[in-house]
């Protein structure tokens, strides 16, 4: 993956799970691939093992890079989970993935847009979920980020991030009411905060079938749904499956392979 344009950022270790022996988390911060003492090592394999690193500021993060020993290591992450905020709790997943099990350093690219809009990490977490040797502790040798941090970048992203958290508070919240039929509720805070909880379809559709229990306007409004084509993205990415009719021809039955979706 192509780094150009961001800059490495600057980290502290704010938390870590555990660590074994003289593989404390600091370890990371230096690239040592000839050190074989140069990493974090969990005290177990046992979930949750993690790191949290804070930024030296907050910053869009784009990419993480893992440093590895230079040679091959039971200990290698072959699967492991990243998450980012501006807070420890509450983060969002940025990456689902894992390492080769070899000496060549590996970069991703962390989901960083929400929206369509960047929005800032001040930390990192990185939960390591199995090693190459199942029976073996976590270890990870270095962690490079890189990304934005100009403050002129990162302010209106922080804003724009603590509106769009507040909208789905109010989401949820809308959620909660309408399914408690919290109705004069639902009404007067949609009506204050003018956030609408979902599509305009699948309001109308949770009114014909929960609230009015009308089957045959639902099936209507699907009918009518499907013409338009809203489920054509989704009917795209659904696989073909094999469907099998009898055919009676010549006197005798034979098999016919039909593919649908």
């Amino acid at each position: 993956m192509a780094t150009e344009g961001l800059r490495k950022l600057k980290y502290s270790i704010q938390k870590c799970s555990s660590f074994s022996s003289c593989y404390v988390p600091e370890n990371i911060l230096i690239d040592k691939p000839n050190d074989q003492s140069s990493r974090w090592s969990s005290d177990s394999n046992n979930p949750p093992q993690f790191l949290i690193l804070k930024l030296e500021q907050p910053a869009i993060v784009q990419s993480i890079t893992f440093g590895k020993y230079e040679k091959t290591h039971v200990c290698n992450l072959k699967k492991f989970k990243v998450f980012g905020s501006m807070k420890e709790d509450n983060m969002i997943e940025l990456l689902d993935s894992g390492l080769r099990n070899d000496h060549l350093p590996e970069t991703f690219c962390l989901k960083h847009t929400v929206s369509g809009h960047m929005f800032p990490c001040r930390y990192i977490k990185v939960v390591p979920i199995q090693s190459w040797g199942p029976s073996f502790n976590f270890s990870i040798w270095h962690i490079e980020l890189c990304g934005n941090d100009d403050i002129e970048v990162i302010r209106p992203c922080i804003s724009w991030f603590n509106h769009y958290r507040e909208k789905e508070a109010i989401r949820l919240c809308l959620k909660h009411f309408r399914q408690q039929n919290y109705t004069e509720a639902f009404e007067s805070l949609q009506k204050k905060t003018r956030v609408q909880l979902e599509d305009e379809m699948l309001s109308r559709l949770y009114k014909l079938l929960v609230t009015d229990g009308n089957f045959s306007a639902c099936e209507n409004l699907l009918e009518k749904a499907a013409e338009e084509g809203i489920f054509s993205v989704y009917l795209r990415q659904q696989e073909y499956r094999p469907k099998w009719s009898p055919i009676i021809s010549g006197g005798g039955k034979y098999n016919l392979v039909i593919i649908n979706k």
